[in-house]
């Protein structure tokens, strides 16, 4: 069954409410849906959006993160990807608003690219809508404020995965051989733990590094792994 489009209810979950209720609809209208009912789709306000994302994201990380440039670029790229935005829309339950065509919404669960892109197309709307603080603040507070959240923390807004990725295929191209992860030990309250992880490669320790989850503390394992292995090789290249 297609969507139904409750203007209201779409405010209330961003915390923005639009002067331009029509502008907001369509920032949720589908290609196919729009093809059907004869109307405009969320095409051009995604375009826009994918740029107003990106300005948004790296001022961000200029001005608060204080990351090196190969870092705000890793950090960049997850929030850019289709999978991290359609996950943010599913989280804020904005994907049962999306217009589908009726052949679209049979298979709108094999496209990832949909749902990001109504996350880019809401920016946009936002932005033409309210302004770039509004839409500032609906980015900050829907994909920055882990970041955020870390960097006032004293811990840097790592991407969980991105790390990991890249030790991996630098190790497979230098021939530095297996990578594996193990937790050592988990300390705090529940509410706040810290996790130590270690990265092995080739079966030997290479370094250990802390998060507040498993994910972010493997991940800064694997940064400073990885940057021992470059360092090792020659390569000046601080993440």
């Amino acid at each position: 069954m297609n969507a139904q489009f409750d203007a209201g209810a779409v405010e209330n979950i961003i915390g923005y409410v639009f002067k331009d209720k029509t502008l907001l609809r369509r920032c949720f209208t589908h290609s196919s849906y729009a093809n059907e009912h004869g109307v405009k789709d969320n095409e051009r306000l995604e375009f826009f959006g994918d740029t107003v994302v990106k300005f948004i994201q790296t001022e961000y990380l200029f001005t608060v993160t204080g990351e090196s440039e190969g870092a705000m670029t890793l950090s960049r790229q997850r929030v850019e990807s289709n999978e991290f935005l359609r996950e943010t829309v599913k989280k804020l339950g904005l994907d049962k608003f999306v217009l589908l065509g009726n052949g679209q919404a049979k298979n709108a669960h094999r496209d990832e690219k949909l749902y990001s892109s109504v996350y880019e197309a809401l920016v946009a709307g936002i932005y033409l809508d309210g302004g770039l603080f509004a839409a500032k603040k609906f980015v900050t507070e829907t994909v920055l404020s882990d970041m955020q959240s870390a960097a006032e923390s004293g811990k840097r807004g790592v991407p969980e995965k991105d790390y990991k990725t890249a030790l991996q295929e630098y190790a497979y191209k230098s021939g530095a051989g297996a990578v594996a992860y193990k937790i050592l030990s988990k300390t705090g309250a529940e509410h706040a733990p810290e996790f130590t992880a270690a990265v092995t490669v080739r079966g030997e320790t290479l370094a250990t590094g802390k998060g507040r989850s498993k994910k972010q503390a493997e991940s800064l394992a694997a940064k400073a792994a990885l940057d021992i292995l470059l360092k090792q090789d020659g390569t000046n290249c601080e993440l």
